[in-house]
C-alpha cells in the first residue's frame, strides 16, 4: 500500500472513530448575557459600555464568561466563534474569544499557553491552559475568563512549566492533541459502561474536581440542558 493510501486509511479510520464520539456530544442550550450572541456583538456591547482602559479589559473579560454556561473539552473540533455562539468551550477558544474581542476594541493582547498550570481551587490538579496577557498603559497584566472573580492581573492560576506564546500553529497541535483523548476516553465510557471525566464537560463556574478527587459523570447522565 502506497503511503498516501495509508493516510487516507488511518484518516477514515479515524473518523470512523470520532463519529460516535460527535453524534453522542452533549448539547447545550445558547445563553445571550446582555443580548449577546456572537463576538462581533460582544464588541459592539462593550463599545456601549463607556468604559475605558482596565474598566473596559475586566467588562470584556466577564461579558465572555458569562457567555459560557458549560466548560468543555468534548466539543474540541468547533471553532473559538462557533463555541461562543454555542456556549461551551475550553481555554484555547473562549480567551481566543477574549482576545478577538480585546483587540477589535483596540488593546495590545498577546495570547499565551503554559502546558502545565495549577489551579488555586485544586492546587494538586495541573492542567494546560492558554490565556491572555494584556497592555494597558505600559502596563501587562494576565487576564483569563475562566472564572467570574477573575479580574485583569487577579487569574486564579499559576503556570509551572514555560510560558510560550500561542500561535496558530499552537491552536492546532493542542486541538489535535486532545482529540484522541476525548475520544479513546468516551469509547471506553461507552463500552464498559465507566464514568466519563468529569474535566471533559461540566457547568462553567464549577471545579474540574470535588473533594480533591476528580469527580466523573455517567455517559448521557446530566451532560444536556433541558
Amino acid at each position: 500500500m502506497s503511503s498516501g493510501k495509508r493516510w487516507l486509511a488511518a484518516l477514515a479510520a479515524a473518523a470512523l472513530a470520532a463519529a460516535p464520539v460527535v453524534v453522542r456530544a452533549p448539547r447545550t442550550r445558547p445563553i445571550a448575557p446582555d443580548g449577546v450572541h456572537t463576538v462581533d456583538e460582544a464588541v459592539d456591547a462593550c463599545l456601549e459600555s463607556d468604559l475605558h482602559g482596565w474598566d473596559l479589559v475586566d467588562h470584556a473579560t466577564q461579558l465572555v464568561h458569562r457567555k459560557y454556561s458549560h466548560y468543555s473539552c468534548y466539543h474540541w473540533w468547533e471553532t473559538p466563534a462557533q463555541s461562543f455562539a454555542r456556549s461551551r468551550g475550553q481555554s484555547n477558544q473562549y480567551n481566543t474569544v477574549l482576545a478577538r474581542v480585546l483587540r477589535a476594541l483596540g488593546f495590545h493582547v498577546r495570547t499565551v499557553h503554559s502546558a502545565r498550570v495549577r489551579l488555586t481551587r485544586s492546587p494538586w490538579w495541573h492542567s494546560g491552559h492558554t490565556w491572555l496577557e494584556v497592555t494597558v498603559d505600559g502596563r501587562t497584566r494576565d487576564v483569563c475568563a475562566s472564572r467570574a472573580e477573575n479580574r485583569a492581573g487577579d487569574v486564579h492560576f499559576v503556570p509551572v512549566t514555560a510560558t510560550r506564546p500561542f500561535r496558530g500553529l499552537t491552536y492546532l497541535d493542542t486541538t489535535l492533541g486532545l482529540a484522541p483523548i476525548v475520544t479513546a476516553l468516551v469509547w471506553k465510557a461507552l463500552l464498559k459502561n465507566e464514568a466519563l471525566p468529569r474535566w471533559m464537560y461540566r457547568p462553567f463556574d464549577e471545579p474540574a474536581s470535588n473533594e480533591g478527587w476528580p469527580a466523573s459523570r455517567r455517559p448521557g447522565e446530566d451532560l444536556t440542558i433541558k
